[in-house]
């Protein structure tokens, strides 16, 4: 049996549902980075260009780091696989709840995992270094902002992690798919004094290119980079992905309007969510942990889950019962439209009127 644990899988739907189950940018791709595309599809006849050249120097450029310290691929899930594949670590130390293939992907190269404490945590940093000490981990995984919950770990807390991790030879993975949707800055810039820092990012959610798949991982190890590089096929990014990633390299007027929008879109989630007594998590992402009132997350066998309540009015949310610590009682909403998202707390408002 084949089991998919993400969001987005609405292929199977006889009508396609509003989804709020990916965390995507609602503006959608850039119109320069569609067009590029389009025109990569009509001139190129030959194979993509396997080091992603063009699309590198661009990289670089933005993040200010060597050109020589970056490789791309098939997403940022793609080069987790590939890194772990490489690396081949024994113990990996990943968040909790947390993006399910950090766990995946070294469990399939035979690693044992564990887990540090992120939700209702008042410092996830004391809780990473505490299991940390105790665990002895070869690799770490973290996310900034943390999906499901939003939580952030600030730019100072992960460079003393990346001197820890440096210190006892941890290869530290941050994971930064959702930072350029809050104000926060990378911590590309740190990659180059701490060589165990391995940043990965992906034009996946900011400028919605899910489809087109490309991902890039930033270390200045570079034993670890090649043989990153090397676990993978070649021709991992396509000629449309990579034109289209050179264009978004560019954009800095989308990344400010596409912030503004989903800030103003999701204090409104928040404030009409909360008028209907659901608890909240806070979050400065793209998406947002919700959590059923009290009173309807009892557990009983005539009960029906929100999300299948959803369901039933087209409406499809992330199923949060494939994260770590979380249940039925729990959904991930993506911050979509204003009319989607105000389509959400209309059928909510049915539901808990």
């Amino acid at each position: 049996m084949r089991n998919y644990e993400h969001g987005g899988d609405v292929f199977a739907e006889e009508k396609r549902p509003i989804d709020f189950s990916v965390n995507i940018n609602p503006l959608g791709m850039p119109a320069a980075a569609v067009e590029a595309a389009q025109k990569a599809v009509a001139e190129e006849l030959s194979y993509p260009d396997p080091f992603c050249r063009r699309l590198t120097a661009a990289l670089a450029k933005r993040y200010k780091v060597a050109e020589e310290s970056i490789i791309c691929g098939n997403g940022a899930s793609d080069l987790m696989m590939r890194l772990c594949s490489y690396a081949q670590p024994e113990k990996v130390l990943v968040p909790a709840p947390g993006f399910s293939e950090y766990e995946r992907c070294a469990q399939l190269m035979g690693a044992d995992v564990a887990e540090f404490s992120v939700l209702g945590e008042q410092s996830p940093m004391e809780s990473l270094l505490s299991k940390a000490v105790q665990y002895s981990p070869d690799m770490i995984f973290i996310c900034r902002p943390n999906n499901p919950d939003g939580s952030m770990l600030r730019f100072e807390e992960v460079k003393k992690l990346a001197g820890f991790c440096q210190r006892r030879g941890i290869v530290l993975v941050c994971d930064e798919c959702f930072l350029e949707f809050t104000q926060e800055k990378s911590v590309a810039e740190l990659t180059e004094k701490y060589k165990k820092l391995v940043v990965i990012n992906a034009f996946t959610k900011t400028y919605a290119m899910a489809g087109l798949r490309l991902g890039f991982m930033i270390c200045s190890d570079q034993d670890l980079l090649d043989g990153t590089y090397a676990c993978g096929s070649p021709w991992s990014v396509s000629a449309p992905a990579q034109a289209a990633a050179e264009v978004c390299c560019a954009e800095t007027d989308f990344l400010e309007k596409s912030r503004q929008y989903i800030d103003e879109q999701r204090k409104k989630l928040v404030s009409g969510l909360e008028k209907l007594g659901l608890r909240v998590f806070p979050s400065q992402a793209n998406f947002l942990l919700v959590r059923e009132p009290q009173g309807f997350t009892e557990a009983s066998e005539e009960r029906t889950a929100l999300r299948e309540k959803l369901a039933q009015r087209s409406i499809k949310v992330r199923d949060c019962r494939t994260f770590t610590g979380l249940d039925d009682s729990y959904i991930r909403i993506g911050v979509r439209t204003e009319e989607e998202n105000n389509a959400l707390l209309k059928a909510l408002e049915d539901i808990y009127g």
